[in-house]
């Protein structure tokens, strides 16, 4: 696999993460839920930049 491969699956199972913290916010205790949130969403972001740069510097290579 390539570092880009690996990259796209960590996004994929951050998403999912994501997905199921939205889906159980219905609950009252969701002032944790929401800093956990926040920090797996800044955590994909940086990995679809990550992504990105590689992505370019592989194709001006």
């Amino acid at each position: 696999m390539t570092e880009s491969d690996l990259i796209r699956e960590e996004i994929a199972e951050l998403e999912a993460q994501i997905f199921r913290i939205k889906g159980s916010m219905n609950r009252a205790d969701n002032g944790v839920k929401l800093q956990k949130l926040a920090v797996i969403t800044r955590l994909r972001d940086r990995c679809k930049k990550s992504l990105a740069a590689l992505e370019t510097h592989g194709a001006a290579a």
